[in-house]
């Protein structure tokens, strides 16, 4: 059963960045899906691998878009999004150190964590943007142009 639904409370006014932030929450539904079946370690291996690589695509989306839009909060922004982050790359760490004796700590933890980050960051740090991107030709250009290769190759 799933634990977040998308509501269009949650809508930014770009679709891109709303069917990324829709993609992030079938990954949190996922794994609490999979958080009591027999193999729940792979599930959150899994999930950990997703979140990274959601975390590097939307975020470099997210910031193009904040950047072409000359989002005044981007700096701090952007510190949301490191934060972000390094929170799953710890639980990664711990998760790696001990699968055996940690899962269900991780899985915990990573699926609070997430519901709490998910609603805090997209109704209110993203809802924060939606005024200077909405409407904003250049911004949904960005938004809607970004490639992942972007992400790799730009670096």
């Amino acid at each position: 059963m799933p634990i977040m639904h998308w509501t269009s409370k949650m809508s930014v006014g770009v679709q891109e960045i709303d069917e990324d932030h829709k993609r992030l929450i079938s990954v949190i539904n996922r794994l609490a899906e999979d958080a009591d079946k027999e193999d729940r370690k792979l599930a959150v291996r899994q999930s950990i691998a997703a979140l990274l690589r959601y975390a590097e695509f939307h975020f470099a989306r997210e910031e193009k878009m904040m950047t072409v839009a000359r989002y005044p909060g981007l700096a701090e922004h952007k510190i949301e999004h490191r934060d972000f982050v390094t929170k799953i790359k710890d639980l990664n760490r711990l998760f790696d150190d001990d699968p055996e004796g940690v899962t269900n700590f991780v899985r915990d933890t990573l699926l609070d964590f997430l519901r709490d980050w998910l609603n805090h960051h997209i109704l209110i740090e993203d809802k924060a943007y939606q005024a200077c991107v909405t409407g904003n030709p250049d911004a949904m250009a960005a938004a809607k142009s970004f490639q992942a290769a972007e992400v790799w190759w730009s670096r």
